[in-house]
């Protein structure tokens, strides 16, 4: 083969094998070697080159694929695509909280504080197979479902700078198909897959179960067509009318169903007779947690948009761990006997919530408002049998809030500052956020964040909260993350983060 450089008339001579490895490499440098493959075969059966050359062409490929870095890395053939990412975040933080009533053992008053250094670390591997499928993979550091921290220097064993909190667990795997036009199957430990805010999902929370998605995208033209009357220009020669274009809005609808595995039972055939927890047999059969959400975002440009995602959640049952109801209240003793009442039961919700968010930009400035709304239907239900029947309008949950800039890249700057307020009985306390408020419902405040991307790996964060007690007749139910507290008759929360992305 012979190309020629026409602009100098001189001649360079090339090897059939060298040139066509090096227009291969050139077109298909990022492309996997069985595409290379592919196209060789097709060289070949159009006869421009020999099988002989295809295969020195081959050999070429793949002793200078070995060079790189991507080269050295054996990939299964049905892997189409990868990605290895992960991050790591340095965090600081002071808590603080204060007793009050109905806690009769705590002095009212009594203050408490928190100080903690704390680290996370998370790698993942997730990538799209040959017809359709995808997986997904990420270990992660602490087992807590609502928290990948781990406490600097907080084992009570093993001596200074131990292991022992320091270990690797899997937060996510799961499988998915996308086969179907504008529908997408997911199963396994998985990332949340609904729309939702840190009022009801703590957002490290990666649930388990399978999902199913739709998602389909509908342009809209409005108005348009008006043509201006024809004008003249000032030497009187006539100017045409000026037709205008319509506005173009693009609404994606979409629902995200999802059927949550909350409390596997075991077993479901128990020898004998069932046990009883609380005056009830324990349950032999799964609790599930089942949501059900439909929404629209309607992008009416690329900078601004407007979505909502009404959903409701409701559970099958309470599982063999969740078995006792929801109560909330604090500790008591009777006699010498300390008494701690249930703060984990999911008996009597079924939740309608609706999360929103408006985008756009001021100036060249991003902007977001955002807000939910959360409502126990069974909330009168879920009161009684806390021991409260008067309380059963403590079952509303809300938060509202603002948000200025976006962090993308280097020097990019992000602040936002929002209110909530989440009562006894209106929301799961195993899912809420164990940040704000430590994990606890009958909570309300206020909090403040604020980001600053050092390079476009790093970021810098601080975030302050504060919180109160609603109803002081009542606890705040939840299992606490740094306090065991119940009631926090005040609650503050201090964060410095320093985050590195990979």
């Amino acid at each position: 083969m012979e190309t020629t450089n026409h602009s100098n008339n001189k001649s360079i001579k090339l090897s059939a094998p060298l040139a066509i490895a090096a227009v291969i490499g050139f077109a298909c440098s990022s492309a996997r070697a069985q595409d290379a493959g592919a196209l060789l075969d097709l060289l070949v059966k159009k006869k421009i080159i020999t099988d002989q050359e295809a295969e020195e062409v081959r050999g070429e490929l793949t002793r200078e694929a070995t060079t790189t870095a991507a080269g050295k890395w054996k990939i299964s053939a049905p892997v189409t695509e990868i990605e290895l990412y992960g991050d790591a975040r340095m965090r600081y933080e002071v808590r603080t909280a204060q007793a009050g009533l109905p806690d009769r053992i705590t002095p009212a008053g009594e203050n408490t504080q928190r100080n903690r250094a704390r680290y996370r670390l998370r790698l993942g591997l997730r990538g799209t197979l040959m017809d359709d499928w995808f997986f997904g993979l990420r270990l992660e550091t602490s087992s807590n479902p609502r928290s990948t921290n781990v406490t600097i220097g907080d084992e009570a064993s093993g001596g200074p700078f131990s292991k022992a909190s320091d270990g690797l667990n899997v937060g996510q795997a799961y499988v998915g198909y996308k086969g179907i036009r504008d529908v997408t199957l997911t199963a396994g430990r998985m990332p949340n897959p609904l729309i939702t805010t840190s009022m009801v999902w703590d957002a490290d929370i990666n649930p388990e179960g399978v999902t199913e998605q739709w998602k389909h995208t509908f342009n809209v033209s409005l108005g348009g067509g008006r043509t201006t009357a024809a004008t003249y220009d000032k030497d009187g020669k006539a100017v045409a009318g000026v037709t205008s274009e319509p506005t173009k809005i693009a609404i994606d609808l979409f629902a995200n169903f999802a059927q949550f595995i909350y409390d596997d039972s075991n077993p479901e055939d128990p020898v004998g007779p069932r046990s009883v927890t609380g005056g009830r047999r324990v349950p032999n059969t799964d609790a599930l947690l089942l949501a059900w959400q439909v929404g629209a975002k309607i992008n009416f440009t690329k900078d601004i948009f407007l979505q909502v995602a009404p959903t409701l959640y409701n559970y099958t049952g309470n599982g063999d761990s969740f078995n006792v109801h929801f109560v909330g209240d604090p500790n008591f003793r009777q006699g010498n006997t300390t008494v701690s009442p249930n703060q984990t039961g999911i008996n009597s919700l079924m939740i309608f919530d609706m999360p929103m968010e408006f985008d756009w930009k001021f100036g060249e400035i991003p902007m977001r408002f955002f807000a939910d709304f959360a409502m126990n239907l069974d909330g009168d239900d879920r009161a009684t049998a806390a021991g409260h029947p008067d309380k059963g309008d403590q079952r509303y949950a809300y938060q509202v809030g603002l948000g200025v800039g976006k962090i993308k890249q280097k020097h990019d700057m992000s602040l936002e500052v929002f209110w909530q307020h989440v009562e006894q009985f209106a929301v799961d306390p195993n899912l809420v956020d164990s940040d704000l408020y430590d994990s606890r419902v009958n909570m309300e405040g206020v909090a403040v964040r604020g980001g600053y991307a050092i390079s476009d790996a790093v970021t810098f964060n601080l975030t302050y909260g504060y919180g109160r007690q609603i109803d002081d007749d009542l606890g705040t139910g939840g299992i606490g993350d740094a306090f065991s507290l119940n009631p926090l008759r005040k609650y503050q929360i201090f964060q410095a983060d320093l985050n590195v992305k990979f």
